[in-house]
Parts: C-alpha cells; structure tokens; sequence
C-alpha cells in the first residue's frame, strides 16, 4: 500500500509486530473517526434544527473557535515530541485524552435546559473539551503508527486494517449518527456512540508501544516549526490536503441540511446514502492501493480528486432519492482514494524529513498538517455562515425558500469544484518536484542499519 516511499528503519533490528497487537493497534481508528465525523455532521444539526439555536450564530462562532483549534495541533505536536515519561511520548496522552474525548461527546448531545444564550455558550464549551481531546488523542495515536511498524510489510498490513476499521467508523458516525439521533433519540446516540468510543480506544492501547531507538534529543518551538515549513514537499502536500478535507468536511457538515430540504430521506434512506458512500469505499481502499503501486501516490491522488470533482456536481441536478443514492455510491470511489493516499502521502514526507534532520518528528508534523487542515473548518464554516445569511434559510422551518434550496445545491456541488481544482494543480507541482529526494532519503535510510 505505501508503494515506493521512503521507509525510514531504525538502528537496532526489528521483529515483525505480532499480527493481534497490529489488529489492537488499528481499532483506534473506529473511535477516531466514527467520533469526529458524527460531530461534523449532526453536531451543528442538532442544535440548529432541533435546539433552534441561531444557524448565524453558531456558524460564525466555529470561524473563531477553527482558528483557535487550529493552534491547538500545533501545541499538541510539540508538546508529544518533547515528552519523555516511563511510557513514553505518545501513549499517556492517548490513555488520558480517551476518556474525556468520549465523555464530552455524550454530553455534546445531553445539553441541559438552556435559553439560547446559554444553549449556544454550553455548545462552545463543549466542543472545546471534545476537541482538545480529540486532538491529543488522535494526533498521538497517529503518531505511533510510523514510529511502531518500520517493515514495509507491518506499514502495509496495518494501513490496510486501519482502512478497514476506519471505514467502520466513518459508517456509524456519517450514515447512523443523524438516523439515530431521531429514532432513538439524540442523547441515546451520545451514549452508544461515546461507548464504542472509549472501548476502542482502550482495545489500541493493548497493541500500541514506543521504541526507545526512536527518543532522540527534540526540537525546540522555533527550531522545529523552521525545519518542518523549509520542507517544500510538505507544504506543497499539505496546501492539498487542505483544500480536499475541506471540501470533504462540507460535505459532511451540509449534507444532513441537503437531505431534509433539498431532497428529502426517510432515515433509513439517509443511512443509505451516506453508508453507501463507505461501503463502496471499503473494497476500493485496495484498488487505490494497488494503483498507487504502480502509477505513484501523487498521480493517483490527482486521478481521485478529478473524479470527486465530477461526481459533486450531480448534486446540482439530483431530483428524487434514486438519484442521490446513486450519487452516493458513486462518491465512495473518490472517498477511498483519498482515505489511502493521503495518510501515505504523509507518511512518506515524514520519513524523508527524519532522514534530512536526523530527528522523528510525526508529533510536529502531525500537529502542522492538523492546524492547517482545521482552518478548513474556520473556512467550511465561513462559507456556511455566509450562505445561511444570503440564502434566506430560516431555523427550525420544516420547509425552506426555494432560493434557500438552490443555495444548498450550489453550496454542495459547485463551490467544492474551485477547491478541488486548485488542490489538483498543488498536485501536479509535487509530481514535478520528483522521486529524486525520495530514492536519496531510502538509500540514506538503508545505509544508516
């Protein structure tokens, strides 16, 4: 699955991670991802649609609150580099972070009787204790990946079973979160949701572990941010993938609008068009895999964003729910590629970069790459507040304006086109930039054991 990066072993010989600490290890990924993506999507929702919240107000709120959390994977990287305890750098923080990181989920949705005011000021609150400690969770989890599977063989296995886990979580938290927050009831969902959660991150715990070879002497705050933005090949990178979760986390966050007022589900059908999309995505993870192998990383990349592009704009011109289903199924194409080639992508830039300075950095590199992409919320965010101001929507209607429903049409299928084509073209420049840097950093590597 890593195709022909640059893999960075360390100096002492390694043994192959037995195959159930590599399968403990990946179940983080359900937590992750099945966490975040249902706050992204029903989050919002809930308290604008049911809560009846003003949309204005609470979209313009998390333009602010992006930024600030944007700082917050910066701090976090730092911080994990630079920790040196008896369990090493990476795993205290995943233990503590877990528990409040599922537990403010709960809460998220348990919200107590509130004015406005104070129903809008409790949502903040909240989101703060979710996302900081999603961010020192998530981010340490993600950097053991790196540091503990330094084979080809271990980094391709557990890529692929953090893939499948991944995609698990992706269904509960985009497909489940909206249908069973208004079946079972929102509070309910919080719990069930907040559960799985913990156990999750619990079970990875078990197959997660720091190599001691690894614990090098750490940047400092300047020092490390100068040497991670003078690496052309990450910004270059990044600067993608920002524009691609961007246009992904809209998605997300205005689909549940798109589906109650454009076109209308059922929750049974909502779970299938959205659910549609990863089932799709699960068996294709292997395909993109297959042709990142053989075409390169970075072309395939380009090749999945050009197709996400044309699939969007079918949401200019679905008409009943057969369609949009098929819209669905059809964006789990592009989904994949981007759930594979992106976290490779990076894994690749960190590996050349712990050649070039002698140092692993993922806590830092993951922080950057977090800080940038979540200004793309500052901006989803903008956009949406923006939109809701001009659309006319109105909360809490249960039919809206047709301009309004034009608004989300555009707002889902067009705009995504001006990001996606410009994170092509961030693409086609790092195809340009060359294998020469990767081919040195794994003779480098090599030379080194």
């Amino acid at each position: 699955m890593l195709g022909p990066q640059a893999t960075l072993q360390t100096s002492q010989p390694t043994r192959q991670v037995p195959a159930g600490k590599r399968l403990a290890y990946a179940a983080n990924q359900v937590a992750i991802n099945m966490l975040w993506q249902a706050f992204n999507a029903v989050a919002v929702y809930f308290y604008v649609t049911n809560l009846h919240v003003s949309a204005v107000a609470i979209s313009s709120g998390m333009i602010a609150y992006g930024v600030l959390n944007a700082l917050f994977n910066l701090l976090a990287g730092h911080i994990s580099d630079r920790t040196h305890t008896r369990w090493g750098r990476r795993i205290p923080y995943i233990a503590g972070c877990s528990l409040p990181f599922a537990l403010s989920f709960f809460f998220l949705f348990s919200p107590p009787s509130l004015g406005q005011t104070g129903l809008l000021c409790y949502f903040f609150g909240m989101t703060l204790v979710f996302d900081l400690s999603f961010t020192f969770t998530a981010l340490n989890a993600g950097a053991l990946y790196p540091e503990m599977f330094v084979t080809e063989r271990d980094r391709v296995y557990v890529s692929a079973l953090q893939q499948l886990f991944g995609i698990v979580g992706l269904i509960a938290g985009v497909a489940l979160a909206k249908s069973l927050g208004e079946t079972l009831g929102w509070r309910s969902m919080g719990l069930v949701f907040g559960a799985i959660g913990i156990l999750s991150m619990y079970v990875s715990l078990y197959g997660s572990f720091e190599r001691k070879d690894t614990r090098e002497s750490p940047f400092g705050w300047r020092e490390a941010l100068s040497a991670t933005f003078r690496n052309r090949r990450f910004l270059v990178y990044v600067a993608a993938s920002f524009l691609v979760q961007f246009t992904t986390t809209l998605f997300t966050s205005a689909s549940s609008f798109y589906t109650t007022y454009v076109i209308r589900l059922t929750p049974m059908q909502n779970s299938l068009f959205l659910g549609g999309i990863f089932v799709v995505a699960m068996p294709l993870s292997f395909v993109w895999a297959r042709a990142a192998v053989r075409f390169s990383s970075a072309r395939s990349l380009c090749l999945s964003i050009l197709v996400y592009a044309l699939v969007e704009l079918s949401l200019l011109v679905d008409r009943n729910p057969v369609s949009l289903l098929c819209t669905g199924l059809a964006l789990g194409v592009p989904i994949a590629g981007f759930m594979v080639l992106l976290n490779v992508l990076l894994a690749e830039v960190i590996d050349i970069d712990a050649v070039r300075t002698g140092r692993r950095r993922e806590g830092m590199y993951l922080g950057v790459n977090g800080c940038i992409v979540r200004l793309g919320m500052s901006l989803q965010y903008a956009v949406m507040a923006v939109f809701f101001a001009l659309s006319g929507y109105r909360s809490g209607a249960s039919i809206q304006s047709s301009g309004t429903i034009l608004g989300f049409r555009v707002l889902l299928g067009l705009v995504p086109l001006i990001f996606l084509l410009t994170a092509f073209m961030f693409m086609l420049l790092y195809i340009r930039m060359g294998k020469e840097p990767v081919v040195k950093a794994t003779e480098a590597a090599s030379s080194s054991t």
